[in-house]
């Protein structure tokens, strides 16, 4: 479960060579994309929620 993780996801996109990992750059961005729309989402969500 760690490499689905936003460090490990964001250290795979530096990487020269796709194979040095559990995942390759593309798939490590995405993984990093999806965690950072995650928390925008949940900081929006709670955002709205106490401003009620």
């Amino acid at each position: 479960m760690a490499r689905y993780l936003p460090a490990t996801a964001g250290q795979l996109v530096l990487r020269a060579a796709p194979g040095d990992g559990p995942l390759g750059p593309w798939t490590g961005l995405g993984v990093l994309a999806l965690w950072t729309a995650l928390a925008l989402g949940a900081g929006w969500w709670r955002l709205r929620r106490h401003d009620v």
